[in-house]
């Protein structure tokens, strides 16, 4: 049977999916290196089921803060909030994944100090370590004289002062960006990530809706030459962030775009998994992929081969290495079928641990796709048009 193309068409925009070969805007830029820290798989391979467990506490508590701050600044709940929790250029960044593909990071400089920073799209602040960011050691450094607060697990969390300055990323340069200078040291080590960066909507940042995200201060002031960023993470070398525009190089065939509603403040598109039906929080910030115990579930009892363990409050998926595992996702109507390296997050007792988990205590009804999906494919950011696109890694 033969569609017309007006159908087809059709049946594209009704599913939400569209597909683009934008310009190649790769001239020009820069990379910026990431580092890795702590390890969650071990050189010998073995998950540490513990330090894993630790990294889902604080995307729990990220989220809870997340959830907090777009209260305060709609007054109203999140669509996807429990009920029971009411120059114009390009940049590029090389990203080096931290805590095995669970962090990316990058130099970024703040008055003239550059230091290494998580990039994350599930937050929309730009915090630092004490020790990596002093506004006195900067002439165009402004106190704004007002505080903040960010809980991020187990009882870390972040407090401190708002101050702005003038900010370089990748060769691009804006003045008076916002930035939150911790009192007390609440990521990374003495030499390692010494601060997080949002890169979500600003409904749900922490700062005052005058301090934007780094990435809106660009884009006010015309220093990208689209609102637009692009990460393509690959384990190993050759991860990168590219800023105000999208390089070609990184990607292979066409991309696939999805809409989302800026004003919810995360990257949100529906998804499937296996075919079942989810919806999604595209986070940079987070490590494998995980969603509510139900419907984690109800995918993972249909792979053939799987075990659920519990191992310290964490339950795990489980499966012999000598198979591989059928996940596919499926997200602005392009599939990702995770290959035999991708559907292995290390071992857990002699046996191959599945990068999907349950996450009881996340206070949305939605999955978080983290590094997993990152590594599977080109993820395109366009706050212009806000839409989220992905294509193949090239």
């Amino acid at each position: 049977m033969q569609l017309s193309l007006t159908f087809v068409t059709a049946l594209l925009l009704a599913s939400g999916a569209v597909f683009a070969s934008p310009v190649d805007t790769k001239t020009g830029t820069t990379p910026i290196e990431l580092q890795r820290r702590a390890q969650l798989v071990a050189s010998d391979g073995k998950l540490n089921v513990s330090a894993l467990h630790h990294h889902f506490q604080g995307v729990e508590n990220k989220y809870k803060t997340a959830l907090n701050n777009y209260k305060r600044n709609t007054g109203k709940n999140h669509p996807l909030a429990k009920q029971s929790n009411t120059k114009r250029a390009t940049g590029d960044v090389s990203l080096e994944d931290i805590e095995h593909e669970q962090l990316w990071a990058g130099d970024v400089t703040f008055g003239g100090q550059t230091f290494a920073i998580d990039f994350d799209t599930g937050s929309a602040d730009t915090l630092a370590n004490p020790g990596a960011y002093n506004p006195s050691r900067s002439s165009n450094s402004k106190n704004t004289h007002r505080s903040f607060y960010t809980s991020y697990g187990d009882g870390t969390n972040a407090q401190g002062t708002i101050y702005t300055d003038s900010f370089s990323i990748g060769g691009l340069n804006a003045r008076d960006v916002a930035i939150g200078r911790s009192s007390n040291s609440f990521i990374g080590g003495e030499n390692d990530n010494q601060g997080i960066s949002g890169l979500a909507f600003p409904s749900i940042q922490s700062f005052p809706k005058q301090y934007p995200p780094f990435f809106e201060s660009l884009r006010q002031q015309r220093a990208v030459s689209q609102g637009v960023f692009q990460f393509t993470l690959k384990a190993g070398g050759g991860s990168s962030l590219h800023l105000g525009g999208i390089d070609s190089s990184k990607y292979s065939g066409s991309i696939s775009y999805a809409d989302v509603d800026s004003s919810q403040g995360f990257w949100i598109t529906d998804a499937t998994v296996n075919g079942e039906r989810i919806t999604a929080i595209v986070d940079s910030g987070s490590t494998i992929i995980s969603g509510p115990s139900d419907q984690v579930r109800s995918v993972v009892s249909n792979i053939n081969g799987v075990r659920e363990v519990n191992q310290g409050g964490q339950t795990l998926y489980v499966y012999d290495c000598s198979q591989t595992p059928h996940v596919t996702i499926n997200i602005a109507g392009k599939s990702f079928t995770l290959s035999r390296d991708q559907t292995r997050y290390g071992t857990y007792d002699g046996q191959c641990v599945l990068p999907i988990a349950p996450v009881d205590g996340m206070p949305l009804n939605g999955w978080i796709l983290g590094d997993t999906l990152f590594r599977s494919a080109s993820v395109i950011f366009d706050v212009d048009r806000s839409r989220i696109g992905f294509a193949n890694q090239a």
